[in-house]
């Protein structure tokens, strides 16, 4: 139980995180913001690896979908970040990020309480 509250805490930090380096226009606060992202995602994944036993004998393929979802959200924040320093990125596609961190949580909120 204690990895699931793990997982959601760094989920909810990476949201805070992830907008607050996507949407700042100082460059300093969103380098150290990225950076906080990134070792965000080591405890995401570690702890998601832990729960992916408990989900997987409930619901195997929810589980799959989940974790395909979770790792490919995170290549999109990388991809996010890549443009932000190049400074390309737009603000619609950081809504669609933030957008995409909720659904991708409240996929993981509705799998466990299935």
């Amino acid at each position: 139980m204690v990895f699931l509250w793990i997982h959601l805490i760094t989920w909810l930090v990476l949201l805070v995180v992830v907008s607050a380096a996507l949407f700042t226009s100082n460059q300093k606060l969103s380098k150290i913001n990225m950076m906080i992202a990134r070792v965000g995602y080591l405890f995401a994944i570690g702890s998601g690896a832990m729960l992916v036993p408990y989900a997987y004998d409930e619901h195997p393929i929810l589980t799959i979908v989940k974790v395909i979802l979770a790792v490919a959200l995170i290549g999109l924040i990388e991809m996010a970040f890549a443009r932000k320093r190049r400074q390309t990125l737009n603000t619609r596609v950081a809504l669609i990020i933030i957008l995409l961190i909720l659904i991708v949580g409240l996929f993981g909120i509705y799998l466990v309480k299935l």
